[in-house]
């Protein structure tokens, strides 16, 4: 239990150094994994705690008021899961905000460089050329059909004019 409390200290006392952080990219990119590496931690809580429910459980049926036993063993259970959620949450919300930060600024990026004059003669030069493509591409294929016709007619021609 000291090292869950311990740990809460520690979450919200980074939580609020984060929270003064700047925002620029590479900020929210730090913060973001600064939280994930608190994440790890809390699993690694939940899973010991985990551990320690199956144990006691497992300690339990060796005992005659058993029922008491798993009911006292699930309460403190959920008493060690409650307080690493409460770690969660707002973390889970940072997160969130974080993450909209960043696709705010990935989303201003992508329509600046769409605005951006030089690209946008680049995009229309490349529509340019995909057409002039396709009608290129139009006519080597009528003029192979054609050809194929004339194929078969001096085809014919050829038969036609044989001695043999």
């Amino acid at each position: 239990m000291s090292y869950c409390r311990i740990s809460l200290g520690v979450f919200f006392t980074s939580l609020s150094l984060l929270a003064t952080a700047s925002f620029a990219g590479s900020a929210e990119i730090a913060e973001l994994a600064e939280i994930e590496k608190i994440q790890g931690k809390l699993n690694l809580q939940k899973d010991w705690a985990k551990y320690r429910l199956e144990k006691k459980q497992h300690d339990c049926y060796d005992k005659f008021f058993t029922t008491r036993c798993l009911d006292k063993a699930r309460l403190e259970h959920r008493q060690e899961i409650k307080e690493i959620r409460a770690q969660e949450i707002p973390m889970r919300e940072r997160e969130r905000v974080l993450k909209s930060i960043i696709k705010d600024e990935q989303d201003a990026q992508r329509i600046k460089e769409r605005n951006d004059p030089a690209k946008a003669k680049q995009r229309a030069d490349n529509v340019k050329d995909y057409e002039q493509k396709q009608l290129d591409q139009t006519k080597r294929e009528e003029d192979l059909l054609k050809k194929r016709a004339d194929s078969e007619k001096r085809a014919q021609e050829n038969k036609k004019g044989s001695p043999l």
